[in-house]
């Protein structure tokens, strides 16, 4: 018996995936407003019955969507700083990793929701509640990093928010068009964050 409870709990969890994989390409292909429960379904090769047993409506499936978006943003996050040593230029590290999610289809998903749900209030305020959770553990990731090499807290704290809200910023402006703006740009900033905490950064490497 609890054999066959689990197969089935894997078998709900797989379509389940199928549909939040199929409404995830849908968003990034077509947007949040052309986006129809009915599509997914097809896309997934699901019946629309079984669409509706995991996801009663659209908006509860758009928010999967973003729980799941979330999630993966958060391991690609620990797989970058998994890749810092001593020897590494951290900030250009942490750099590397905001433009990676700046540029991918995720953020344009994220994007796209947020226009389009944010004049309602609950929708609103469960989507900014998700994104929030999820830029709180990427930056304690690199927080943790940066007061590791010696840095005071509230300076790691300011020097990730400023090098992800630049990628932010350049990402939906028209700079994005321009990698080699993007890259001079960006060079230019961690060069400036450099200077400011070089002294903390000699002071952990001696």
């Amino acid at each position: 018996m609890a054999a066959r409870r689990s197969t089935r709990q894997t078998q709900k969890d797989a379509t389940r995936e199928l549909l939040l994989e199929a409404a995830t390409n849908l968003l990034a292909d077509e947007g949040y407003a052309a986006l129809r429960v009915a599509a997914v379904a097809q896309k997934a090769g699901v019946s629309l019955g079984g669409m509706l047993h995991h996801f009663p409506t659209k908006e509860a499936m758009v928010l999967a969507v973003i729980e799941r978006l979330s999630a993966r943003v958060a391991r690609l996050a620990e797989q970058d700083a998994m890749r810092d040593s001593d020897r590494n230029d951290i900030l250009k590290l942490i750099a590397e990793s905001a433009t990676r999610f700046y540029a991918a289809p995720e953020f344009l998903v994220y994007l796209d929701i947020f226009l389009s749900l944010r004049r309602r209030a609950v929708m609103a305020e469960t989507l900014i509640e998700a994104m929030t959770s999820q830029r709180v553990a990427t930056e304690k990731l690199w927080v943790s990093r940066l007061t590791a090499r010696g840095l005071d807290h509230d300076k790691a704290v300011q020097i990730v928010r400023s090098i992800w809200g630049l990628a932010r910023g350049l990402a939906i402006s028209s700079e994005q068009r321009s990698k080699a703006m993007y890259k001079k740009t960006m060079d230019y900033a961690i060069g400036l964050l450099e200077e400011s905490c070089r002294d903390e950064l000699r002071k952990s490497e001696s």
